[in-house]
């Protein structure tokens, strides 16, 4: 069963977006930087560009913190995508298209903490939104959570809304607040989905906390 449903999820989004007919451009500037704590840098197109409050995200950045560093950016429907230290993020893809009610998201988390609070695109009649970890895809659906490596493995926590994780080896639904999965690798199934106590919680929720 769990390893029918990423396949099922993937076709159902695949299919959304092609009766949508999906062939808009991607509007390279997909948001900016609205807070930063200590240092972190944008890779784009081969260049390093130290980052800052006000700071232009595109299509294709990289973004890598360093130690202390907790960054907030927000995207252009108002969702928004904290990050903790010594973190590597992609931002694969974006698109957001009110008037024809698409959107899409497309996020590399390779290395480190985030937490993932959707805005407006969540609203979209025909929507993909997907955080892609080394371990398992996170599907989002109007959703608050915190993913990342957290007390020897790594988790991902949900505050509020809906996540579809999953990967080759199988899946999880998450939608009850307050629990999380644990990912131990790209070739195992992720966990099954439990409470976290009150200090795993607050521990995740302090490494993507400004000071």
């Amino acid at each position: 069963m769990f390893k029918n449903l990423f396949v099922i999820f993937s076709l159902v989004i695949g299919i959304q977006l092609a009766s949508a007919g999906v062939s808009i451009a991607a509007n390279p500037e997909v948001g900016e930087v609205t807070r930063l704590q200590s240092n972190a840098t944008i890779v784009r197109d081969g260049k390093t560009i130290p980052m800052e409050v006000g700071s232009i995200i595109m299509e294709n950045d990289e973004i890598n913190s360093e130690d202390m560093a907790r960054i907030e950016i927000t995207f252009m429907d108002g969702t928004t995508l904290l990050i903790g230290e010594n973190a590597r993020i992609e931002v694969d893809q974006y698109i957001y298209d009110p008037d024809n009610s698409i959107g899409k998201a497309i996020i590399g988390a390779l290395q480190g903490p985030f937490r993932f609070i959707t805005g407006k695109i969540s609203e979209m009649k025909n929507k993909q939104v997907e955080i892609k970890s080394s371990a398992a895809t996170i599907g989002v659906r109007g959703t608050d959570f915190w993913g990342g490596p957290l007390q020897g493995t790594y988790g991902i926590y949900l505050f509020e809304g809906t996540i579809v994780i999953f990967n080759a080896e199988g899946g999880r639904i998450v939608s009850t607040p307050g629990t999380g999965v644990n990912l131990d690798g790209i070739n195992k199934t992720p966990g099954e989905v439990t409470v976290w106590d009150a200090a795993r919680a607050q521990a995740a929720v302090a490494t993507i906390t400004f000071r």
